[in-house]
């Protein structure tokens, strides 16, 4: 099997790391700070070639193409490729481009007999590898999958609309990137007033305590009685940390989703008894 990237980042390095391990034979690689790089072996059987053009590698009868570029050139290095790009190889696009670029990249494929297919990398490389979970969406997900089995890769299909995987990915985010913010603030906070073991002590207790879909549940739900009260709590929370030189970001972003919680008079909405957070979520998306 032969591969293809079109940018040779830390994406390309340690996908091709893993690749070197299974029936790869070569990979061609383009990147403007690869330019001139000699060809080298990653193992035995597989040779890395770094050329001068992305329309090389796209030229190559390859069984998939990866485009790996930052996303401000996610378009334009699907339209330097479009024209020379062999109709038989799976083209995939691992950038964090918006949903809306990459459709507008798969109708561009599309007018020239192709289609592309939207992967979103959920993982780390550097621990993973090839390995590393990978959501696709697209139509031509199913043989990226087969073809994927063959050389290592863990690639599980969201559906057949492109966009959908890195709609995904960005949802996602809001909760692991907002996560780890809010846990900074957090324990910067208990750590300014000498109070980090019991803070610790106090969330994990919590946290481990039940399922975490259950968790899920009742603090959604929980805010559909209590967003009104909760916003003014965390209002003298936000004034008790400025009081102590502590800035409330994560805090003032509470309080106005609190406010906006509140506002859609969810109460008046659900007048039964809730039993499960989608009911609420819903709701609240009719305001």
């Amino acid at each position: 099997m032969d591969i293809g990237f079109i940018g040779f980042g830390e994406v390309g390095k340690e996908l091709s790391k893993g690749f070197s391990k299974h029936e790869v034979n070569r990979i061609y690689a383009y990147d403007p700070l690869r330019i001139g790089a000699d060809s080298k072996k990653l193992s035995e059987r597989t040779e890395i070639n770094y050329v001068e053009k992305a329309e090389i590698v796209a030229k190559q009868t390859l069984s998939i193409l990866f485009v790996a570029v930052p996303a401000t050139k996610t378009v334009e290095a699907w339209s330097e490729i479009s024209d020379v790009v062999a109709n038989e190889t799976v083209l995939v696009d691992l950038t964090t481009a918006s949903s809306e670029e990459k459709n507008k990249i798969n109708e561009m494929m599309y007018n020239k007999g192709m289609t592309i297919i939207d992967a979103a990398i959920l993982g780390a490389l550097k621990v993973y590898q090839n390995e590393v979970p990978i959501l696709a969406s697209g139509t031509q997900t199913n043989k990226f999958i087969e073809l994927g089995n063959q050389i290592g890769m863990n690639i599980t299909k969201l559906n057949e609309k492109v966009g959908d995987a890195t709609n995904f990915k960005f949802v996602r985010s809001i909760f692991t990137k907002g996560l780890s913010a809010l846990l900074f603030e957090v324990m910067a906070s208990a750590e300014h007033l000498n109070i980090t073991e019991e803070i610790y002590e106090s969330i994990t207790s919590t946290m481990d305590k039940d399922d975490f879909g259950e968790i899920i549940n009742r603090y959604i739900k929980s805010n559909v009685k209590h967003s009104q009260r909760r916003e003014k709590e965390m209002k003298n929370v936000s004034e008790f940390l400025e009081h102590h030189r502590i800035e409330p970001v994560m805090t003032k972003a509470t309080i106005q989703k609190l406010k906006n919680i509140t506002q859609a008079n969810l109460e008046s909405k659900l007048r039964d008894e809730v039993d499960d957070w989608s009911n609420v979520i819903k709701a609240y998306n009719q305001k």
